[in-house]
């Protein structure tokens, strides 16, 4: 398990590696949504470096029912 940087959680996860071995990894957070890839700049990767002002709070997810409609297309 891997901390994600946006929420915190330590539910974060391998979902998959690169097809060159070695390349990258994908990870996940089932708790924000929130994926990234290992090979990102750190200020994406990293909890501690992570832009405050992007983080979520875990006990806000729950209140954030409004989903966006999407725009039919032309």
């Amino acid at each position: 398990m891997s901390t994600c940087p946006r929420c915190d959680s330590k539910e974060a996860g391998k979902v998959s590696d690169s097809p060159v071995s070695g390349a990258w990894t994908i990870y996940a957070c089932p708790v924000c949504f929130y994926t990234w890839r290992s090979s990102e700049d750190p200020k994406f990767t990293s909890s501690s470096l992570y832009n405050p002002d992007f983080k979520v709070r875990q006990a806000d997810i729950p209140k954030a029912i409004h989903v966006p409609e999407i725009a039919q297309r032309k």
